[in-house]
C-alpha cells in the first residue's frame, strides 16, 4: 500500500515511540462483521463474536450479502467491527430508563441501528442526517430493523441549538479525514491531505460546539471517527472539555479488547487496523455538568389527539397505532411526545409506516412486514430461489400464498409483501430496495446456515 510521505511524518509526530507499530497496522488483513438484530437474527450462532459485542459476528471472508434474504429483512447489518464500539459504550452509561438519544451524523445506519437495537423499543432515538441525499439510505436501514420509537430528521446540526437540554445521548460521529479506511479505499488515501486534516477539523469543530447546548446536564457525549490523527480526535475532545459545563469521564476498558488509549484527560480509545479485522476508529465521551431537571410532559400535539383507528390483522396489539393524514404508523408513545419540542427541527419520518385504508380495503406498507410488531403467523414461506426472485422486484406466486394480500418470509423471517391476483401477483418491494444484478447460477447458502 502506498502512502503519502506527508501522511507517514504526520503518523511520525503523533506517535514517535510506536511509529512501527502503528504504520504496521496499514498492512494487515482487513476483516468483515455484522451486528445481530436481538429479534430477527434467530439462527443458531456459529461464528467467533467480537470482543466488544456479544451481537457482533466477525466473519472470517465476506459473504454475498446482496443474494441472502435475511441481509435485506434486517436479520443483522453489515458493521465494521471498530464503528461496533460506539454502541458498547452506549450500553454502559447510566441513563435514564427511557433516554432520548440523538444520532447528528447518522446515515448509512450502522451505529444508529445499534442504538436502536440496543434501546429495543425504549425512549426515543432520533436520527439525524444533515445531507439531504443520504437520507433515503438511513430510511431504508431504520425501516429494516423495524422499531417504532425511532425519528428520523434531515436538519443542518446548527438547528439542534434551538433545542436546549434534550438529549440525554448525543452521538457525533463526525465527518472526517477517513485514515482508518485506508485498507480498503485507494479513494481515501488519493484525496487525504494536510489540508483535508485541518478542514475536517474545524467542520468537527462547529459541530461539536453546534450540537453542546442540546445536551442535558448530566447527559453524555460520544465522539467518533474514523481517522487516526489526534488533531482531529483528542484535540476535539480537550477543546469540547474547555466548557465550563463540560466534565471528563473516566471508563476502563479490558486490555483485551487491544484497544490503544488516546491522549485526551477524558476517556478515548482507538481501534488500530487489523484490531478484531476493524478498519480504524477512535471513539470518545465527554460529560456534561450537572443534573437533568424532571422530565416534563410538552402539551400534546395533534397527531397524539387522533383517534385510534381499525387495526390491520397483521400487526400486534402491542402496537401504538396512529393516523396521520391518511397514512397508519406504529409510533411508541415516547416517540410522540417529542413532536413538539423537535419542532424546529425537519421530521422526515417517525416510527413504522404500516399502510392505509382505501375505502374499507386496507393496502399495507412494505415496513410493516419489517416491524418488530407485526404478527408473522400468517405468512407464505419462499424458498431461497424464491425470496431473492422477490428481491429482484418479480410478481412470484409461492404454492401456500391465498388471493388478495400476502406477507412472504424467508426461513421464518418476514420480507415484504404481494398481491396475489389469481394468475400473477404484483411485488410490493420498494424499487431502491431491490437486487440490481441478478444472481448467475446456484445462490450461495446464507453464512449462518453454513
Amino acid at each position: 500500500m502506498d502512502l503519502s510521505p506527508e501522511f507517514l511524518k504526520r503518523l511520525q509526530q503523533d506517535y514517535p515511540l510506536d511509529y512501527a507499530k502503528r504504520l504496521a497496522a496499514f498492512s494487515d488483513s482487513l476483516g468483515v462483521s455484522v451486528n445481530r438484530h436481538p429479534r430477527k437474527y434467530t439462527a443458531a450462532f456459529r461464528s467467533q463474536a467480537l470482543p466488544w459485542n456479544e451481537s457482533g459476528i466477525l466473519l472470517q471472508e465476506r459473504p454475498a450479502f446482496v443474494y441472502d434474504p435475511w441481509f435485506h429483512g434486517g436479520a443483522y447489518y453489515v458493521q465494521e467491527a471498530g464503528s461496533q464500539l460506539a454502541g458498547k459504550l452506549f450500553s454502559m452509561l447510566e441513563i435514564p430508563e427511557h433516554p432520548l438519544v440523538l444520532d447528528l451524523c447518522a446515515a448509512p445506519g450502522g451505529k444508529t441501528v445499534h442504538l436502536a437495537n440496543l434501546l429495543a423499543g425504549r425512549g426515543v432515538l432520533v436520527s439525524n442526517e444533515p445531507i439531504k441525499t443520504r437520507v433515503g439510505v438511513l430510511q431504508e436501514n431504520l425501516s429494516k430493523a423495524g422499531w417504532d420509537n425511532c425519528i428520523i430528521t434531515q436538519s443542518d446540526p446548527s438547528v439542534f441549538q434551538g433545542l436546549e437540554a434534550l438529549f440525554d445521548v448525543i452521538l457525533v460521529d463526525a465527518p472526517c479525514s477517513g485514515e482508518g479506511m485506508f485498507r480498503k479505499s485507494e479513494e481515501a488515501r488519493e484525496h487525504w491531505s494536510p489540508d483535508l486534516v485541518r478542514f475536517c477539523a474545524a467542520r468537527q469543530h462547529r459541530l461539536l460546539e453546534d450540537i453542546w447546548p442540546a445536551l442535558k446536564p448530566g447527559g453524555f457525549l460520544l465522539y467518533s471517527t474514523c481517522t487516526l490523527n489526534q488533531q482531529e480526535n483528542e484535540a476535539q475532545l480537550d477543546a469540547l472539555l474547555k466548557h465550563p459545563d463540560a466534565k471528563t469521564v473516566a471508563v476502563k476498558l479490558p486490555d483485551t479488547w487491544g484497544l490503544a488509549e488516546g491522549k485526551s484527560d477524558t476517556s478515548c480509545w482507538y481501534n488500530w487496523p487489523g484490531n478484531a479485522g476493524g478498519e480504524g476508529f477512535f471513539l470518545g465521551l465527554v460529560q456534561k455538568k450537572g443534573q437533568a431537571d424532571e422530565q416534563r410532559e410538552p402539551s400534546k400535539t395533534s397527531s397524539q389527539k387522533r383517534k385510534e383507528t381499525t387495526r390491520p390483522v397483521w400487526l400486534a396489539d402491542t402496537a401504538h397505532l396512529v393516523d396521520m393524514e391518511g397514512s397508519l404508523f406504529a409510533i411508541s408513545e415516547a416517540a410522540l411526545r417529542p413532536s413538539g419540542q423537535l419542532k424546529p427541527v425537519r421530521v422526515i419520518h417517525a416510527g413504522t409506516r404500516v399502510g392505509a385504508f382505501i375505502g374499507d380495503k386496507f393496502k399495507p406498507d412494505p415496513e410493516l412486514a419489517l416491524s418488530v410488531h407485526f404478527n408473522t403467523e400468517k405468512t407464505a414461506a419462499l424458498n431461497l430461489d424464491e425470496a431473492v426472485a422477490f428481491l429482484c422486484g418479480d410478481g412470484i406466486l409461492p404454492e401456500t400464498a391465498t388471493e388478495g394480500w400476502n406477507a412472504v418470509s424467508y426461513e421464518g423471517l418476514p420480507l415484504g409483501w404481494i398481491n396475489h391476483l389469481g394468475r400473477r401477483s404484483n411485488n410490493l418491494w420498494p424499487q431502491p430496495w431491490r437486487i440490481r444484478q441478478r444472481p448467475k447460477g446456484d445462490l450461495p447458502t446464507p453464512f449462518w446456515q453454513s
